[in-house]
């Protein structure tokens, strides 16, 4: 069976990206604000100048990156379904990433996002079938702001059993996920071999990384946690204009990441990722859902299966801060793009206001046209069986195939079945947004109120609790973290 992918780059135009990556990495540079890991280039080879902050790395120190940086990458939970990527049967989906603000529909509208919020979206993405790793939703706004992603880890950890993806501001953050994730696991050496939890490492387009990111990334890639390497290019103002610049600086970066992630661990997992997208030039804002954030997102998965690696890219991403037209058509165009591109791993399910604020009721009609997206991806398989000739004949001229047990056999494999949106026969109206809207919040509350996650142990919460509170981590009153099993 074919399956419906789509192009946006030939052979030539992946090699012109790359050999504009290597002469910006060699000619340009990074910009890396932390003497340690500039020292750890110099020693691997790469020009350096600590005045200036700036690393040079040439063909010979990117190549031997991309000969060492694994071609697959386990992505596995404490739940127990693990996946290997790339691979053509699987394509993964998230929540949108750390927003500040909720929309919520009860209440009037958007608002900060708090750490009950957080809790909330994290078991509605659990219950989710089509939800397969968790980044988590919303940042918690009412936690301490320099500790915030610390409990955003925490949560999620907590109340999924599915892959954790996350971020870490500083080495001492990064260390401490590894330890917690250890624990859960059994052990460092466990979670090398299974790892629970990815990091999206992000440099600052263009070509900046911060002491904190920096740090984060060499410790990241010595516990061989997979390092996501997010370039966030916003054509026409921190990178150029052009597509095909904007392309070169999303491949530099990357290359870049890689290429320090190996330098600190030969071998350390990685991803090619991508979230960006073009500058309004009226108002300076960053749009997404664009069509360029479509077709830059999708030339960088097929420069990472170029490289042979898997890669990571935005999904139902949009600019819209209402659920209307303009949420469901950006969201779906964007959406239908990386997983037609192949994207193995996609974020965004809920995501509105350029990233900026989450829907819950968003996220459920997110995971229906997902699974619309699936199909289609799928593909038509053809066999003699689903030829279907027995059954022609059968009903002739005129016939009709409704209680033909060819249809029977075949009607849950070949059809999607909706789950929120309908077919209506025409004597029937069809449903309104609010309808549909009125139908995604009875979910939600259904679902918190009935869902159960697969809770840690008590012992395992006890470390866990006795790790964060060493960080500072503790809830107002003293409670615990963690509920546990």
């Amino acid at each position: 069976m074919t399956k419906t992918t789509m192009s946006v780059l030939s052979r030539d135009d992946k090699q012109k990206i790359h050999q504009a990556a290597l002469s910006i990495l060699e000619e340009t540079g990074i910009k890396v604000e932390s003497p340690e890991v500039l020292d750890m280039l110099a020693k691997a080879g790469a020009k350096v100048d600590q005045g200036s902050q700036r690393a040079w790395l040439d063909e010979r120190l990117v190549s031997a990156a991309l000969a060492t940086v694994p071609k697959k990458v386990a992505i596995c939970s404490r739940g127990g379904v693990d996946f290997s990527i790339p691979d053509d049967r699987v394509q993964l989906i998230s929540p949108d990433g750390q927003p500040p603000a909720v929309l919520d529909l009860e209440q009037g509208g958007k608002r900060p996002s708090t750490l009950k919020d957080l809790k909330d979206l994290v078991v509605l993405a659990d219950a989710l079938p089509e939800v397969d790793y968790i980044w988590p939703p919303v940042v918690a706004t009412d936690m301490p702001s320099d500790r915030s992603t610390y409990y955003e880890f925490l949560v999620a950890l907590a109340y999924s059993s599915k892959h954790i993806q996350h971020g870490a501001t500083s080495p001492e953050e990064a260390r401490f996920q590894v330890e917690v994730c250890a624990e859960v696991v059994g052990g460092r050496d466990e979670l090398a071999r299974r790892p629970i939890m990815s990091d999206v490492c992000t440099p600052i387009s263009p070509l900046r990384y911060d002491k904190g990111e920096a740090e984060a990334l060499v410790v990241l890639a010595r516990a061989s946690v997979p390092l996501v390497h997010l370039s966030m290019a916003i054509a026409g103002s921190a990178t150029p204009v052009t597509l095909a610049g904007s392309m070169a600086v999303i491949a530099a970066e990357n290359l870049s990441g890689i290429t320090m992630s190996q330098i600190a661990k030969p071998g350390a997992p990685g991803l090619y990722s991508s979230f960006s997208g073009p500058t309004d030039l009226r108002t300076g804002v960053f749009l997404c859902g664009a069509p360029e954030g479509i077709l830059l997102d999708s030339a960088a998965v097929e420069m990472a299966r170029y490289y042979g690696l898997p890669s990571c890219a935005g999904g139902p991403s949009n600019s819209s801060r209402s659920l209307l037209t303009e949420s469901g058509y950006q969201s779906g165009m964007t959406a239908m793009a990386s997983i037609l591109v192949g994207a193995d791993m996609i974020v965004g399910l809920g995501g509105m206001d350029r990233a900026a604020m989450i829907s819950p009721e968003k996220m459920i009609m997110d995971c229906e046209a997902w699974r619309w997206l699936e199909r289609l991806r799928a593909g038509i398989e053809i066999d003699d069986d689903r030829l279907a000739l027995e059954a022609i004949k059968r009903q002739g001229p005129g016939g009709l195939f409704l209680s033909d047990p060819h249809t029977r056999k075949f009607m849950r494999q070949d059809l999607m079945v909706p789950q929120i949106t309908a077919h209506h026969p025409q004597t029937l109206t069809k449903p309104s947004e609010d309808e549909l809207l009125m139908y995604a919040m009875r979910k939600r509350k259904e679902i918190l109120a009935s869902h159960k996650p697969q809770l840690l142990s008590g012992e395992v919460t006890g470390k866990i609790d006795e790790i964060a509170k060493r960080h500072g981590i503790v809830l107002p009153g003293g409670g615990r973290i963690f509920e546990h099993a």
